[in-house]
């Protein structure tokens, strides 16, 4: 890992991107999406993933803009189209559109469809918390994981996030892809000559394995929670792949590089105003009561905090902010500062 001022890699990432076709305005956006990830922890979903962008838009299997068309709307409702091109846009229009409904009728929703992958879906579920209503936000993707029973890929490993202000704790946020563990960790563990944690994969025969070469030879994750994970996984293609009109499982490219073709991913997001509900400062204040009451619990052994949901990936921004600085993998550096 390598420290690297916030303003500089800021600055590289949003040319990189306007350098493959982007506005000013929408490379700044993506670069905000990614970065926050980064300060974050959550570097699955931050820079890491420049490059495979950046590729994806050259070889013609993204559009390089958000605009969403709507295709039929309600005062509450709405579906949109994506039209093939970034999925951090495309939900950042979206879930605004949410949010604008809510504040006029109380509740938001819009579904997604013909979209990319949007990075990490908390990030537009807070985006609603910070306008003191609760969000959600959810999204299919390419079949990754093996429903319970099975030993071959059926299903996404599909994030669900929700969030919700908390008055002197900012906002609680709750961000989970369906599997135990991602693909990118496990390669990493490879890498590093690491053995897998039991309960995170299977190998092609439907064998628990813990070498991480058997999934690059057609292994598959499996939820986590078991059976629990698995309907989760199932209920969120619902919501954000069929109800949406979109692609779903195995018909989904959420890395798509074919010129003309649209990954199909789809998207589900809901914003409910709070004030429409009740007084918001009541509401803060007994959210605040419940995570008081959280925190000064016994802990466990060797447990020297009690955290809330979003708490450790709020207090490693603040660091960063703090700073002026970032960690960032050094070979994720050298390929961004490479294109």
């Amino acid at each position: 890992m390598k420290e690297i001022s916030i303003f500089k890699i800021k600055q590289r990432v949003q040319r990189v991107f306007e350098n493959a076709g982007l506005s000013f305005s929408d490379a700044e956006k993506i670069t905000e999406v990614l970065l926050d990830a980064e300060m974050k922890g959550i570097r699955t979903h931050g820079f890491v993933r420049v490059k495979k962008y950046v590729d994806c838009i050259r070889k013609g299997g993204i559009r390089p803009s958000g605009d969403i068309k709507i295709l039929s709307e309600l005062p509450s409702w709405a579906v949109v189209d994506g039209e093939g091109g970034l999925g951090i846009l495309i939900a950042l229009n979206a879930v605004n559109l949410a949010i604008q409904k809510a504040k006029e009728t109380g509740i938001g929703i819009v579904n997604v469809k013909n979209s990319h992958h949007l990075g990490p879906v908390g990030y537009y579920a807070a985006k609603c918390a910070d306008e003191k209503m609760f969000g959600m936000a959810m999204s299919n993707g390419d079949v990754m994981l093996a429903a319970t029973g099975s030993r071959e890929k059926n299903i996404g490993n599909n994030p669900f996030a929700y969030s919700v202000p908390a008055g002197k704790y900012d906002k609680i946020i709750y961000d989970v892809a369906i599997s135990m563990g991602s693909d990118m960790k496990i390669i990493q563990m490879g890498k590093e000559g690491k053995k897998v944690p039991p309960g995170w994969m299977v190998d092609k025969n439907g064998i628990p394995s813990d070498n991480p070469s058997d999934y690059l030879d057609g292994g598959v994750l499996l939820p986590f929670g078991g059976y629990k994970g698995y309907g989760l996984a199932l209920m969120v293609e619902m919501f954000a792949g069929v109800l949406s009109g979109s692609h779903t499982t195995k018909d989904v490219h959420a890395w798509n590089q074919v010129p003309g073709e649209t990954g199909g991913v789809g998207h589900f997001f809901m914003a409910i105003d709070i004030s429409k509900m009740g007084d918001v400062k009541e509401y803060e204040m007994r959210i605040e009561g419940i995570i008081d009451d959280i925190k000064a619990s016994e802990k466990a052994q060797g447990a020297s905090e009690i955290f809330y949901p979003g708490e450790i990936e709020k207090n490693a921004r603040a660091k960063c902010m703090e700073s002026g600085t970032v960690l960032v993998d050094e070979a994720v550096l050298e390929e961004i500062f490479s294109l």
